[in-house]
């Protein structure tokens, strides 16, 4: 039998994960969606329009990162560290398991349950003509793009939720400030040097705004054909860092 991954040992990991944490996923669940349902609600109530763009990334963000930053909390404490470590499994398949449910699992049910409550309100009163349900893979509204920005999120967060063993989500969220915030001035100072002007504070890969000698601002933002590469490089950098967090998850199980 592979000792790295087998299919028929990773099916009843995840089952017996499932059956471990159904009641506090089911739980979370019902939290995030009367959550959900009370902003939704709310924000429309005296719209012109449904909001739907908004609500779909900030939502997507929050309640994907809180749950990836539990997705792996009995590590986190010593009895449950132990029994999840020498289960008969194999590391992979573990951290599969948590990759699963916080990344594939959590997107495909979110997506249903915010299509379910926008249907909800676009029928509970009579909005202008033309009004539809947003369509998050279409080219003109690209919502589809946040998806990009919680791989990435996501990749950070799982790995610490495995590095940290206590306030996961606060260490993680600290960390990822103080490396943004350094990359970011980096990115300026870079900048600087290349145009040789005052750089007015932009983020990376969002193109360059200066002031010129005679104080007139320009804003030089990058072409949509790089747009793919820095989307290909988004994803890329997401799988490198779940490989260091698969890694960092072998370490622990040695």
């Amino acid at each position: 039998m592979n000792q790295t991954f087998n299919l028929k040992r990773f099916g009843m990991l995840f089952i017996k994960h499932t059956v471990e944490n159904i009641r506090n996923y089911a739980m979370s669940l019902f939290v995030f969606f009367a959550i959900l349902s009370v902003t939704i609600l709310i924000s429309n109530y005296h719209s012109y329009q449904p909001h739907q763009i908004e609500p779909f990334m900030i939502f997507l963000i929050a309640a994907g990162t809180v749950f990836t930053s539990n997705i792996f909390i009995n590590l986190g404490d010593k009895r449950k560290t132990i029994a999840t470590l020498t289960l008969p499994a194999s590391t992979l398949e573990k951290f599969l398991v948590g990759w699963v449910y916080s990344f594939v699992i959590f997107i495909v049910l979110y997506t249903a349950i915010y299509y379910g409550m926008m249907l909800a309100v676009l029928h509970l009163r009579e909005w202008p003509k033309g009004t539809e349900l947003i369509d998050i893979f279409s080219k003109e509204t690209p919502v589809y793009y946040i998806f990009f920005v919680y791989t990435i999120l996501h990749a950070i967060v799982i790995y610490g939720a495995i590095a940290f063993k206590k306030m996961h989500f606060i260490k993680t969220a600290f960390a990822l400030f103080l490396i943004g915030g350094a990359i970011w001035l980096v990115n300026d100072k870079v900048l600087g040097w290349m145009v040789n002007k005052p750089i007015a504070g932009n983020p990376p890969f969002f193109g360059a705004s200066f002031r010129d000698s005679d104080h007139s601002y320009y804003n030089v933002d990058l072409s949509y054909n790089y747009l793919g590469w820095i989307l290909a490089l988004t994803v890329l950098l997401s799988v490198i860092i779940w490989v260091a967090a698969y890694f960092r998850l072998k370490e622990k199980q040695v």
